[in-house]
């Protein structure tokens, strides 16, 4: 298996500590004893014993081939772990590998054979990568990415990073790190190769569509640390938007803050778009706590683990939020994200808006290992209140919408929002007064004059004749709906309609 070292927080929903076995300090396979028990006793697809020896060595034999053209026959006959150590150590002897080397191999060929890009082994340093980027804290260039129609495009680049100090732009699509080709690689598979040491430098090639170029720029990694939650009122001061990044310790926290904030605004709040999009998850724990925001009991999922057995977690003493609530997902949506948004939905307290969710419904563990490594292992499956199934499934939205701007149009309609201002500033399509990074802008000129998004005009006049098309020009549409004005304000466009 390809060592998935992604510091996605997707991969981790519930982190409690286990301790490892003693093992003798003599044994140079104790990396790899470790991890095969751990998987053996607890994952969830319940593997066989041959399965994990098999996959352990293939993965040396590979190595061994690629590394020094040297043939290691894997038996038919090696299905047990003593015999896999034997073999192991015979191998060690042939190729002068050394045993460090063999046991990361040995790991990453048993994991392999589970199906299951959430079981990692971590070293120390990337534990500790990890766990800082589920609380928001990471080495990074500086920008946030998004797969749309399979490329990844950088979705919004970070204040004050590297990035932002660069030619970079949002709407680029990332090509290349250094001379590692990103094309048709996953989130994980991305985030795996960009990650890095602070101080550490890359070239990153990208191609600009809106130029029709390619671009090399050389960044170096910094540490940057991001709020986990962030919002802000709609321009009426009724509804309020909160986007949440992750589930990290302080999620929950500054998602009550932003609440308390909106109660303190001289108007009653009237309803709540809450952002999950590109939010892969985090700690079970926090998700429990947001839920509290919203309920004031109720239960928050049932988890089955290898043998079946179901257990159910529940929210207690929380608070009814009182107001209808919108959430935003797409496929980032996962993980915690996921959880929250099927539980929310369950109990009637929001509907959800956007694209089919990721469709990780699982939980993990990390258990310490020695020398400060670790093992995250998948243990569970969870389901939702009604007992929805997500792993590998997602969740379908109440209202599907495609377009990242039309989707936060759509939830502002369903709260009954009759108002409307719609601009282009510093790259970000502003709905009502708040800010939006997307890819597109809001309006473009055309052959025949100013042109709009079809997408988020069909969806502010409720007309799907419209399409779902990139560009319409905006004249006729401004003919047709004498409520639709086109205003200029300190030199932005703005569009204004009243529904």
């Amino acid at each position: 298996m390809k060592r998935f070292r992604q510091w996605l927080a997707a991969a981790l929903l519930a982190v409690s500590v286990w301790q490892a076995p003693v093992q003798a300090a003599e044994n140079p396979y104790e990396k790899t004893e470790e991890v095969f028990w751990h998987v053996m006793e607890s994952h969830l697809s319940k593997p066989q014993e041959a399965q994990l020896v098999k996959g352990a060595l293939q993965a040396v034999s590979e190595q061994a081939k690629e590394r020094k053209k040297l043939q290691l026959a894997v038996s038919a006959e090696d299905d047990t772990w003593e015999e896999l150590v034997q073999r192991l150590a015979e191998w060690q002897g042939r190729s002068g590998f050394d045993a460090s080397s063999i046991n990361i191999w040995a790991i990453d060929g048993m994991l392999s054979t589970l199906d299951d890009p959430h079981s990692v082994f971590f070293t120390a340093d990337e534990l500790r990568l990890f766990q800082s980027d589920v609380e928001n804290q990471f080495v990074g260039f500086g920008f946030r990415l998004r797969m749309q129609n399979d490329h990844l495009i950088i979705r919004e680049i970070i204040p004050g990073s590297p990035a932002a100090a660069s030619a970079l732009k949002r709407g680029d699509q990332l090509q290349k790190i250094n001379e590692i080709s990103l094309v048709d690689k996953t989130f994980e598979e991305a985030y795996a190769y960009l990650k890095g040491a602070e101080g550490t430098e890359a070239v990153l090639t990208v191609y600009r569509p809106a130029e029709k170029r390619e671009l090399q720029v050389k960044l170096k990694r910094a540490m940057m640390t991001l709020p986990e939650a962030e919002g802000q009122l709609f321009s009426d001061g009724t509804i309020g938007y909160i986007s949440l990044e992750t589930f990290g310790s302080e999620g929950a926290l500054q998602m009550r803050d932003k609440l308390q904030e909106f109660a303190r605004s001289p108007k009653p709040l009237k309803g709540l778009v809450l952002d999950l999009r590109d939010n892969s998850g985090g700690y079970l724990a926090t998700a429990r706590d947001v839920a509290s925001l919203f309920m004031e009991d109720g239960l928050l999922m049932y988890t089955m683990n290898r043998n079946g057995v179901e257990v159910e977690t529940w929210v207690r003493n929380g608070r009814d939020i009182g107001i209808p609530v919108r959430i935003l997902v797409n496929g980032g949506t996962a993980s915690a994200s996921e959880l929250l948004s099927g539980a929310l939905r369950d109990h009637g307290i929001a509907k959800l808006i956007g694209t089919k969710t990721y469709g990780k419904g699982s939980a993990q563990q990390v258990i310490p290992l020695s020398e400060g490594d670790a093992l995250k292992l998948t243990l569970n499956e969870y389901f939702t209140p009604k007992h929805t199934v997500v792993n590998h499934v997602g969740l379908t939205p109440d209202i599907v919408v495609e377009d990242y701007g039309a989707q936060v149009v759509e939830a502002l309609h369903s709260l009954n929002v009759r108002q409307w201002e719609l601009s282009d500033e510093d790259g970000d399509t502003v709905i009502n007064g708040v800010p939006f990074p997307t890819v597109e802008p809001l309006f473009k000129q055309g052959p025949g004059g100013l042109q709009i998004r079809a997408a988020i005009l069909s969806h502010l006049l409720k007309d799907p004749a419209i399409g779902e098309k990139e560009y319409v020009e905006l004249a006729p549409y401004l003919q047709k709906h004498p409520a639709l004005k086109l205003q200029s304000k300190n030199g932005v466009q703005v569009l204004t309609y009243t529904s």
